[in-house]
């Protein structure tokens, strides 16, 4: 009874500070977005892009303002490449492009934004002036080539680190569990729950260690 209460406190207690943490975050979003707004009104360009980029980075799922930062440096990076300001539309979509791969976990929220942001820097990147090593490359061989380095995906594979966790959290707990079950009152091991134990802190850093190693 006394453990059913405890965790009981505790669930309450993570459920009242993850409820403060989402408050906070989207009280953080709407206040960087409305300061995007407000910036690239006044004509600080530079100031709007990165305080959208701001409210972009912070995300919650089902999050409006989010998804309104997002709207907001599309609109502003096609704006500045019809007015010939392709430096500021790819300041623009890289921010687009940094927030997709900043909130992404088991997938990218905004995949559809990640795509498009990587086909407009790869179209804009390869009108630059071309470095000597691409001068005989035609300007779509160019953005072909950069759009390919944009899709390179080098982050660990989400399903492996989640596995690693379950590896993890297996592990520990075993020992955990050991260090409960496997001695009686008198020091004396018991030796069922140490072979159970240690069968599962085996089980559970071998899953740590392959998940680790293919991630």
């Amino acid at each position: 009874m006394i453990a059913r209460d405890a965790l009981r406190r505790w669930s309450i207690v993570a459920l009242v500070v993850g409820a403060v943490v989402c408050a906070r975050v989207l009280s953080d979003a709407r206040s960087e977005l409305a300061a995007g707004r407000a910036a690239l009104a006044a004509g600080d360009d530079d100031g709007g892009v990165r305080k959208l980029r701001r409210a972009a980075h912070l995300y919650l799922p089902l999050s409006p303002y989010t998804r309104d930062a997002y709207d907001a440096l599309e609109a502003y990076a096609r704006g500045a490449e019809l007015r010939g300001q392709n430096d500021r539309a790819l300041a623009a979509w890289r921010a687009i492009r940094s927030s997709a791969l900043a909130t992404r976990w088991l997938v990218v929220p905004y995949s559809d934004r990640l795509a498009r942001a990587n086909l407009r820097i790869a179209r804009l990147m390869a009108m630059l002036p071309p470095p000597p090593v691409d001068r005989e490359a035609t300007q779509a061989q160019r953005e072909e080539r950069h759009l390919a380095l944009l899709q390179e995906d080098r982050a660990p594979d989400p399903a492996w680190v989640v596995l690693m966790g379950v590896g993890f959290a297996m592990w520990m707990g075993a020992v955990a569990w050991a260090a409960r079950r496997g001695w009686d009152d008198d020091d004396r091991p018991q030796w069922p729950a140490l072979r159970i134990a240690g069968a599962l802190v085996a089980a559970g850093m071998l899953l740590f260690f392959v998940a680790l190693a293919r991630a």
